[in-house]
């Protein structure tokens, strides 16, 4: 996975460097989770969950690229807290789609809320360079969806999507096309009236 060079030392490729931030990512969600009692992974799970419920096993085993007992797996473990439900499909009768329960909802709330603070914090220490960091991101998952034939619709924004700040969370009910427009209309105001209030305090 990584080559030795006896010039320099080692000289990794990209297959090691991904690996490496990897984990060096998962150690700082599992350790800034840890008071809620879940894992980085399991609040990427959650949080997928929570955005496109209902959702059914296959459907989260083929958006991530994830096998389907490791699927499987963590569904289980989140049956066992009582944070999700399952209810028939109404398109295969066979299967039941997914959702978070009122407890998994307040769960991930609070995880989200913690890592917000992790969020600036990295936005922080990467200075400008975040928005370069994640059109690379997004460079490499396009390639990696290619290789995989991984379905969409999750996957690393591009860069005329990113601002480099962090989004603002909410956990009530999904907005319809309409009202996702009217919050964004309302973001751009605020965003001219602070502007505005800014230039009139110089």
């Amino acid at each position: 996975m990584s080559r030795n060079s006896s010039k320099s030392g080692t000289s990794t490729t990209l297959l090691f460097d991904v690996w490496l931030v990897t984990h060096l990512t998962g150690r700082l969600l599992d350790d800034a989770l840890r008071p809620t009692g879940l894992t980085g992974d399991e609040f990427g799970l959650y949080s997928l969950v929570y955005a496109r419920a209902p959702v059914t096993p296959t459907q989260i085993s083929r958006w991530t690229g994830m096998a389907p007992t490791t699927v499987s797996g963590m569904l289980r473990r989140m049956d066992t807290r009582k944070h999700l439900t399952r209810s028939p499909n109404p398109d295969d009768a066979r299967s039941r789609v997914l959702r978070l329960s009122a407890t998994g909802l307040r769960v991930t709330a609070e995880a989200a809320a913690v890592l917000d603070a992790v969020l600036a914090r990295l936005h922080e220490v990467l200075g400008g360079h975040a928005p370069a960091v994640r059109a690379g991101l997004h460079e490499l998952d396009t390639a990696l969806r290619e290789m995989l034939d991984v379905a969409e619709p999750f996957r690393v924004a591009p860069a005329d999507e990113m601002d480099g700040l962090p989004a603002v969370a909410y956990q009530g009910e999904r907005l319809s096309r309409a009202q996702v427009s009217e919050v964004r209309a309302y973001i751009d105001w605020l965003r001219v009236r602070d502007s505005s209030a800014a230039r009139k305090r110089r």
